[in-house]
């Protein structure tokens, strides 16, 4: 869906905004046990992130038939803003975790949710850069947006992660450029 900049941006701002108030929450309560756990599940959100961010790239945007039509608008004109609308995300963040998680630790809830938006904020933000920042050759962000370029330009669909190449190394999907084009490294 084609967006213009406040609604294309509105998920950066809202989403570290979030973040912050559950680190605030868990602060206003604090003990070395309790920032510990809290902590311990913002990481594992942050890595579930990026699992997420690979499944639902690589299947819902490349095999589910209205996803598919959206994403192609997307590689069609990589330079628009073309995303899904601001806030659906976070909604289903909440939704699908904070609120069933919470259930059995509000900590650990605030914990997993902020790990989960702080992998969707540097998904937004690495996605962005790769089509619209110009970034020194050699560095870690150079890298990241080689890698997503190669998901553009190719013969063979791979490299799925934004946030991490590791799932398209896990799974068989990351493509290693060659003198003859894109090819798919062996898994």
């Amino acid at each position: 869906m084609r967006l213009n900049a406040l609604f294309y941006y509105a998920d950066f701002f809202l989403s570290a905004a979030l973040v912050m108030v559950l680190a605030v929450c868990m602060l206003m309560e604090v003990t070395a046990a309790i920032a510990a756990q809290w902590l311990a599940a913002a990481s594992l959100g942050f890595a579930a992130w990026t699992l997420v961010e690979y499944f639902v790239h690589r299947v819902l945007y490349h095999s589910v038939p209205y996803f598919v039509e959206l994403h192609d608008a997307h590689h069609a004109e990589p330079d628009a803003f073309i995303g899904a609308p601001p806030v659906i995300g976070i909604v289903l963040f909440f939704l699908l975790l904070h609120f069933p998680i919470s259930v059995v630790s509000v900590n650990a809830a605030g914990g997993v949710t902020a790990g989960m938006l702080a992998g969707y904020m540097a998904y937004m933000l690495l996605h962005h850069a790769a089509h619209h920042w110009n970034v020194p050759a050699g560095t870690w962000l150079y890298r990241a947006r080689h890698h997503h370029a190669l998901h553009h330009h190719h013969s063979e669909e791979g490299n799925y992660g934004i946030t991490t190449p590791f799932w398209d190394h896990v799974f068989g999907t990351a493509l290693v450029p060659s003198r003859s084009g894109p090819r798919r490294r062996a898994a």
